[in-house]
């Protein structure tokens, strides 16, 4: 469903999991094997160990969370039905994996491409924390206690900008150019590691958590 704000959300009520650590997890890349502007659910393919790491953290009753920039969508390339078809095929095969995420949101700003963007829409768009921050409100996660894993610098900016206490890069998706920048984000509030993937990620947390 469409927000007022123009944030795409799966559901508007998500399972509460007051004062919760939240795992919140980059789409492209990430979750799935990045394709340029991923549009046909038939291109849809998990990236390994992503239902084992949604599983991990809902068995501990962490929050799970996907945050997404969509960009495709400002730019005319994916529209809003081919996005909700992809989506609905990732929720089918995690599904198939005996597990779901409890909130999608998904930002389709860009700087360039939608009319009248400002200090609102770069404040969605990640390295902007504000997509992170809505799903920690609509499910009660304790922020500083949460984490995240991106394959891109920007996903950890915004990780570290709404509190967070650490990110995880990982190599899949554009993470491998992206690992210097990102691990150069770390200072003395906020931790981030590498890993090569998402089975990498969720030992590196089994040690942060």
């Amino acid at each position: 469903m469409l927000t007022d704000q123009g944030i795409w959300l799966s559901t508007e009520t998500p399972p509460r999991r007051e004062g919760q650590p939240g795992l919140f997890l980059d789409r492209d890349g990430v979750l799935v094997r990045e394709v340029n502007y991923l549009k046909n659910k038939e291109d849809v393919a998990l990236e390994a160990g992503a239902a084992g790491i949604v599983r991990w953290a809902l068995a501990r009753d962490f929050g799970v969370a996907a945050i997404t920039n969509q960009s495709g969508i400002a730019r005319g390339i994916v529209s809003w039905a081919e996005f909700e078809a992809v989506e609905a095929e990732i929720a089918r095969r995690l599904a198939a994996a005996g597990v779901a995420l409890d909130l999608v949101v998904a930002c389709p700003f860009h700087p360039d491409f939608t009319p009248g963007y400002g200090p609102a829409e770069a404040a969605w768009r990640k390295p902007g924390p504000r997509m992170i921050e809505e799903a920690a409100r609509r499910m009660g996660l304790d922020l500083a206690a949460s984490w995240l894993i991106g394959d891109k610098a920007s996903d950890i900016e915004a990780a570290r900008r709404a509190g967070l206490k650490g990110a995880v890069i990982v190599a899949t998706g554009y993470g491998a150019q992206e690992r210097e920048v990102a691990l150069a984000l770390c200072d003395a509030d906020f931790s981030v590691v590498a890993a090569d993937d998402l089975t990498g990620a969720q030992t590196a947390l089994g040690d942060a958590f």
